[in-house]
């Protein structure tokens, strides 16, 4: 039987440098590249006064 081989994509939030969630909310543009934000850290980063 074939099974389908599936790659998941985990959180890359540039301020929180080790976050393996796969519940990836948002995609940001960090640095000229798009980079996957999970649902945690979403919510972190909306509230701070940062920019990217």
């Amino acid at each position: 039987m074939a099974t389908l081989s599936q790659t998941y994509e985990h959180c890359k939030n540039p301020w929180k440098k080790h976050c393996d969630s796969e519940d990836i909310e948002v995609y940001i543009y960090y640095k000229n590249k798009q980079v996957p934000i999970c649902k945690k850290c979403w919510s972190k980063i909306v509230e701070k006064d940062i920019e990217w």
